[in-house]
This record gives structure tokens, C-alpha cells and sequence, in this order.
């Protein structure tokens, strides 16, 4: 996840900028075959406007052909009361601590600094963690820029399925993707803070970069920005990353022994490049056809 950027754009590929109404040759969309099915593996953008649909018609085939879905985190585990509650008090600092002691004077007044050229006074999670304070006030950005995290592919296609009567299931839990955030030491954390904000003034410009690579399905351009970006620290591009890619590749496998279609969504980043989940697929012998 170390510009802070890439955590949030990268790794999860939240944004779009530009209608995804055209349809092109190519898309982040692959196909895998089973002996008596198909699983569709879909690189997924998590924030979108309402203005960008409808979808590439790929992608709507993808989730007419599917009899069940598969995400990152089960929609109905991010909807429940209960988490938004445990995220909040897992975000908090422990007692006794602030987001200005654990940046120092100098580095606060300078995030502050950022903070309000982009809208958003940084006071407002003083009491936060510095992971919560950067993807807070990213999340703030984006709603001024009018994306919404309910108009996502994500949310969408699983907005779908409800209403479709189809299964959505997770490969991870909400917990698990905390932890992640949980583990950086404070420094580490103030560090994402500090850059997170420093590229803020440059968001519409990058996820303008993206948008087109994720329509032309560019898989050279979300490998290229992973090595300048996560590649870089091989800690953050392991957690972050490799680990969850090789957790999840033995679930993804084991759908293919089942009869029916089913159709896996997980961020964009997860597909492409070193370790990605195509490449471990691979080597396990089943190829995947991007579409």
C-alpha cells in the first residue's frame, strides 16, 4: 500500500473519473475454466459516480453468466451496525495519545497544511490513528470529487445479486483487512499520513490515469505503478499484497470444482504482476483468459 496513494488507489482501485460506458477489446476481466464451469475473475474499481454506468457489457455478461459471487469482503459484513462501530474503535489511538504527538509538531502543522488546501481540517481525527486519518479524509476527497462507495462496482454488482437472488460471498473479513492497517507501527503509519496528503492535489489527475487503464484494460500500467509504488518497500508489498493473494488463490481454485459459474471481484491490483493472483493460478497449471 510507500506513497499512501497507492493504498488507497492501487491496491484497491477505488476510484473512476471517466464514464465506463464504451465498451473496448479488452477489460480487467479474466475467465477461467473448470471441468463443469467458468469463474470469472473481475479487477474492480471500489468508488464510482452514479453518472458512470451502465458497466462494460463484458462485465454485465460476466455477472448474467454467474450463478453466484464471490468479493473481497461480504457486503452484508460491511452493512452491519456492529462493524461500523469496531471500526471506529479500532481506529482510535490508545489512551493517552494523539495524532499531534504521534506526528510531532512539525509534521502536524504540515499535514494540517495539506489537509485544509484539500477541504478537510485535520483536527477532526486527533484522536485517530494516522491509517484512519489518511484513508478518512482520501474517502472526503473523493466525495467532493462526487464518487460514492455505494455506486462501485463492487457495491453495485452485489446490489445486483441481491435483488437477482444470488449468493454473495467473502474472501476475507473486515478484521482481516484492519489488521493490515493495525500492523504498521505508528511511524510507519504517520509516514502514509504525511504522503497520502502530499499527493493529495494530484488525486483527479491520477485517477484519470487509471480510469483509462482500467477501460482499455491496461495491465502494464497497474503493474508499473505497483513496482514505483509498492514495490518499493517489500514489507507493505508482501502484507498488503503477495499474502493475500496467496490466501486466496487456493478458495478461488476450489470453485472451479463446483457446476456452476461464479463470478470473483477483488481489486484491480491483485491481478496483475509479480505474485498476482493470475500469475499463482499459473503456476498451479490454470490459465486464465483476460477478456
Amino acid at each position: 500500500m510507500l506513497r499512501p496513494r497507492p493504498l488507497i488507489l492501487a491496491l484497491s482501485c477505488l476510484v473512476l473519473c471517466a464514464v465506463v460506458r464504451a465498451d473496448t477489446a479488452q477489460h480487467c476481466l479474466w475467465e477461467l475454466h473448470g471441468r463443469h464451469n467458468t469463474v470469472y475473475l473481475l479487477g474492480s474499481i471500489h468508488v464510482l459516480r452514479p453518472t458512470d454506468y451502465p458497466l462494460p457489457a463484458a462485465v454485465l455478461g460476466a455477472y448474467g453468466s454467474a450463478k453466484a459471487l464471490v468479493m473481497e469482503v461480504s457486503p452484508d459484513e460491511l452493512d452491519s451496525q456492529q462493524l461500523q462501530t469496531e471500526l471506529l474503535t479500532g481506529a482510535q489511538l490508545p489512551e493517552g495519545k494523539s495524532l499531534p504527538q504521534v506526528l510531532g509538531t512539525q509534521r502536524y502543522q504540515r499535514a494540517s497544511a495539506l489537509a485544509h488546501d484539500v477541504g478537510v481540517e485535520l483536527n477532526l481525527f486527533d484522536n485517530f490513528a494516522p491509517w484512519f486519518a489518511a484513508e478518512a479524509i482520501s474517502q472526503l476527497q473523493l466525495a467532493q470529487l462526487g464518487f460514492q462507495p455505494t455506486s462501485g462496482v463492487d457495491m453495485y454488482l452485489a446490489g445486483l445479486a441481491r435483488k437477482d437472488g444470488k449468493p454473495v460471498a467473502g474472501l476475507e473479513t473486515v478484521q482481516d483487512q484492519l489488521a493490515l492497517f493495525q500492523a504498521l507501527s505508528l511511524e510507519e503509519q504517520a509516514v502514509y499520513l504525511l504522503a497520502s496528503l502530499e499527493d493529495a492535489r494530484d488525486l483527479p489527475t491520477e485517477v484519470n490515469a487509471m480510469v483509462h487503464a482500467w477501460q482499455q484494460g491496461d495491465t502494464a500500467w497497474f503493474e508499473e505503478h505497483m513496482k514505483s509504488d509498492l514495490g518499493n518497500d517489500p514489507k507493505l508489498y508482501e502484507s498488503f499484497l503477495l499474502s493475500r493473494n496467496r490466501k486466496w488463490v487456493p478458495k478461488i481454485e476450489a470453485l472451479l470444482n463446483e457446476d456452476k459459474d461464479y463470478l470473483v471481484i477483488v481489486g484491480a491490483a491483485h491481478l496483475t504482476g509479480r505474485g498476482s493472483v493470475i500469475e499463482l493460478l499459473k503456476k498451479d497449471g490454470i490459465g486464465a483468459a483476460q477478456k
